[in-house]
């Protein structure tokens, strides 16, 4: 097993692994990544998370993009039923803006779940994020017994990676485009093209697109004149987010289902 105590090296050699060895997480190790998650700072305690090695179980689990190859899979969660009973034991009923304790929940489950993906690369390991957890919170909900008032906020595939599968770590905006000392910065048109610049040659070289055919077509009727070589990081994320308007339920009413009372 390969420790790395440098926390600077893990946080900037960390990228995202989707195909992982046969070699098993032991309990061991995986209790330990799951001790240092829950060290987190916290606003509330409002973390909880399900997890599975059961490859029949995550076969259940329809529509997030699980990887075949994943040894643990994990599904991090913002908990106010838990909270809510312990209220209860203290004497005390919950009366306040569900939205505002749902977005304390969601800082909880940030912060837990960055140290549990510092804590697995520190230990050789590696993992990738499935954002789209929170719209499968139906599904997630039946598999894992989840009851009303708990809510999946991000999934996470885990293992050890496989060192035949290349994987580069990925560009990023510009500090100086993200970090602004003492007021927020509006970018102008020469900025906001330097980050795009920075993303996009970035991902281009990599070949990123065309490795994973991961291009996103365009809304119908709409012409795409765009090849994999020029197929860029801005046009992808962009894409996405054109697409999902009416394509998917909002999230809102998800979550409402799902116990929350928001207005």
């Amino acid at each position: 097993m390969v420790v790395e105590s440098d926390i600077f090296k893990v946080m900037h050699q960390r990228r995202s692994i989707r195909k992982f060895t046969s070699k098993n997480i032991s309990k061991e190790d995986f209790e330990k990544i799951l001790k240092a998650g829950f060290r987190a700072p916290f606003a509330a305690q409002l973390c909880s998370l399900v997890y599975t090695s059961d490859k029949e179980k995550m076969k259940e689990i329809k529509g997030i993009g699980i990887y075949p190859t994943t040894k643990i899979l994990m599904f991090f969660l913002v908990d106010l039923d838990r909270m809510e009973k312990i209220m209860k034991l203290r004497g005390h009923e919950y009366n306040t803006d569900d939205m505002m304790t749902l977005w304390l929940g969601i800082q909880d489950v940030t912060l837990v779940i960055e140290n549990v993906i510092l804590a697995a690369d520190a230990l050789g390991m590696g993992s990738v994020l499935l954002g789209v957890a929170p719209q499968r919170a139906d599904i997630l909900s039946e598999v894992f017994n989840i009851p009303k008032r708990v809510f999946p906020v991000v999934g996470l595939c885990l293992g050890y990676p496989d060192p035949n599968e290349e994987t580069e770590i990925r560009p990023r905006y510009p500090l100086k485009h993200s970090a602004f000392e003492d007021s927020y910065r509006e970018l102008d048109e020469a900025e906001l093209k330097e980050c795009m610049k920075e993303m996009d040659e970035g991902y281009i070289t990599q070949g990123y697109y065309i490795k994973n055919k991961a291009k996103i077509p365009l809304p119908e009727g709409q012409k795409d004149d765009i090849d994999y070589d020029k197929y860029s990081w801005s046009e992808h994320i962009s894409r996405k987010m054109i697409k999902w308007p009416g394509k998917r339920e909002p999230l809102i009413d998800i979550i409402r289902r799902h116990g929350f009372r928001i207005e």
